[in-house]
């Protein structure tokens, strides 16, 4: 083969008399086997070197766009008011991140923020000082991340809210008593318990409550710290809450405007596509009230498509519980149960719920 490509080679070579060497070689008709020898090393780091060069082009590329990164990450940072400590601080932080995000994330997402943080404190062994304590619940305050926002799962004690009422229990039934969350820390679960006489440090205490038009949340968290002063009782973070539903959803009156569409009829054969626009009443994590110009029948079953908030939601699925009462405006009034709804679509709205009874609250 090689002695058939010597033409094509010869024309590369040209003139130069450094590649005469190569020229000569390839003039023989049979070369020896030495010139093969070095027409394969010569191949050899050709195509090694053109690995090299496209390698190291490609780190170059990489590089450009992680500086790109970082400064975009710098410009964010500081128009929120963060400092180049905080910053520095954040970098080291993002380090930790095991998860193919953009530094920027942390600004934005709080999950990414806190899957991070929680990394970062681990790689420290609780050595964290006081100061540190209060500067990373500035930084998160600075971000916008106090408090439940958008992207942020539901199953994360950071989210508690203060004033929170809860049950505790330790694991080996030492003890059992309520309390009320006092403050939630940046490092810390506070809360105020009537007596700390049973409980220590290093102890594992189940804590349960219930969050209005969401569910009941139970988890286990461990004793850091005990103030016995003050009744209050130090607790770890931890984002594996298990979520208990309800028997009973807790609804909120909405006015919303919405198309149902009949999927099947009560004996369970399916039923002509039907289209009409409904108007949601109230909402429950488990199911709505609607009002429709069309009787529907108690049993029936179909999907349900409507805005919530600046999510569209398309083809929840239903069967209808309850129907028949009349509106004042004539409509029939039905009760809806949502059926095999995904995890994703539920949670977007057991969140709007709970939003706006805070909201209501707060205006009350």
């Amino acid at each position: 083969m090689i002695v058939q490509s010597h033409p094509i080679l010869l024309s590369l070579c040209g003139d130069s008399l450094q590649l005469q060497f190569f020229r000569n070689m390839f003039e023989k008709a049979d070369p020896a086997s030495w010139q093969v020898v070095m027409m394969g090393v010569f191949l050899v780091l050709l195509v090694a070197g053109l690995v090299v060069w496209e390698l190291f082009r490609k780190r170059r590329v990489q590089l450009a766009k992680m500086r790109r990164q970082w400064d975009n990450f710098q410009i964010q940072a500081k128009t929120m008011g963060l400092s180049e400590a905080d910053i520095s601080l954040l970098k080291e932080i993002y380090q930790c991140l095991e998860a193919l995000h953009s530094p920027d994330a942390m600004l934005r997402i709080p999950a990414s923020y806190d899957r991070a943080l929680d990394a970062w404190l681990s790689t420290r062994s609780g050595k964290i000082t006081p100061s540190d304590w209060e500067r990373l619940g500035a930084i998160r305050v600075r971000l916008g991340f106090k408090g439940l926002a958008p992207e942020m799962s539901l199953s994360h004690t950071r989210q508690i809210a203060e004033a929170q009422d809860v049950r505790m229990a330790s694991e080996g039934s030492q003890f059992a008593s309520s309390g009320k969350v006092m403050v939630n820390q940046e490092d810390a679960l506070i809360v105020g318990i009537p007596s700390l006489e049973t409980i220590s440090v290093g102890m594992r205490v189940r804590v349960a409550f219930s969050r209005q038009g969401d569910g009941e949340y139970k988890a286990v968290l461990q004793v850091a710290r005990i103030d016995q002063e003050n009744g209050l009782l130090h607790l770890e973070h931890t984002d594996q809450l298990t979520r208990q539903q309800l028997r009973m959803w807790v609804r909120v009156p909405v006015m919303i405007s919405g198309l149902m569409k009949r999927v099947m009829d009560p004996e369970g054969t399916p039923h002509p596509v039907q289209s009409f626009e409904v108007t949601l009443l109230d909402l429950s994590g488990g199911g709505a009230m609607v009002s429709s110009v069309e009787m529907v029948e108690v049993e029936s079953r179909g999907v349900l498509d409507f805005q919530l908030g600046e999510t569209r939601l398309e083809g929840v699925r239903f069967v209808m519980l309850r129907t028949g009462r009349t509106s004042r405006n004539g409509r029939q009034v039905c009760h809806l149960c949502f059926e095999s709804i995904d995890v994703q679509t539920q949670e977007r709205i057991m969140r709007y719920v709970f939003e706006r009874q805070r909201t209501v609250r707060g205006v009350a």
